[in-house]
């Protein structure tokens, strides 16, 4: 059994599938497979995976379905190995990155994730987050998601305790599964940007206004479920308010959205 099971999900992008399963095959730490989730599987993307160099590399191939958790999910019931590693199909690799990922979280026994800063290149540049802390509670991973899907190791049985990634959702499955495993420990922060984070123009207002609804749903659905606290849901519900406004048709409901953002006390509702 492998150590680390890398999950790449993916749909129909060959030429960016080739180059981030490159960066999968030059890992400096070698004691991994390689699963590629396919929604709606295709020949040509089965032979690059077949092709890629990857250690352990194999397809896997499956029903169009345009939900990305539930893309992520297939791969995770079918594996056994006691860490997992997340990539997206744009995103790309240091050669370091599984080496120094895996000594972050054996060097924290009880800790079940580890992430780390990612550098963007494309349509935009820059390090996000810009300072990753050592630690991440649940408040603070409430303020707002800090965590790169692409530059997680997490400990399987603790995805699974979780529940896996929600497949309702299109914009927000990996920040629900962050938050739901932060609730029972802190998440480990690496500070070495380790990932080339992809940022592509195409569709980024129509996802913004999808994330901030889905967003909206999810704090007023875990507010309820885990019975939180207004003053941990205030920040993240201010942020909703200062996206909102950036959204907003005209001057005058983006300025009623800023001030509401601003108001003194705790947000009740976004």
């Amino acid at each position: 059994m492998p150590r680390v099971t890398v999950v790449v999900a993916t749909h129909r992008r060959p030429a960016l599938l080739a180059e981030a399963l490159a960066s999968v095959a030059a890992q400096t730490f070698r004691d991994f497979e390689t699963v590629v989730s396919e929604d709606g599987g295709t020949d040509e993307t089965a032979r690059i995976v077949a092709t890629s160099g990857a250690p352990g590399a194999r397809h896997l191939s499956l029903a169009s379905c345009g939900r990305h958790g539930a893309v992520r999910n297939a791969a995770l019931r079918r594996i056994s190995s006691p860490l997992v590693a997340f990539l997206d199909d744009d995103d790309l690799w240091h050669p370091r990155r599984l080496e120094a990922h895996v000594a972050a979280l054996e060097a924290v026994p009880s800790a079940e994730l580890v992430f780390g800063p990612v550098r963007r290149f494309g349509d935009r540049e820059g390090t996000w987050p810009r300072r990753v802390p050592s630690r991440v509670d649940l408040a603070r991973l409430l303020r707002g998601n800090c965590v790169p899907l692409s530059s997680v190791l997490a400990r399987r049985e603790a995805l699974e305790r979780a529940g896996l990634f929600p497949e309702g959702t299109e914009a927000t499955p990996d920040y629900e599964l962050w938050l739901r495993v932060a609730r029972s420990r802190p998440l480990v922060g690496h500070p070495e940007p380790l990932v080339r984070y992809r940022v592509h123009a195409g569709g980024m207002s129509r996802r913004k206004a999808l994330e901030v609804e889905e967003l909206a749903a999810l704090l007023s659905r875990l507010e309820s479920e885990w019975d939180l606290p207004p003053r941990l849901l205030s920040p993240a519900r201010r942020g909703l308010l200062r996206s909102r406004a950036r959204l907003a048709n005209g001057l005058a409901e983006a300025f009623r959205l800023r001030a509401l953002s601003l108001a003194p006390g705790p947000v009740l509702r976004d």
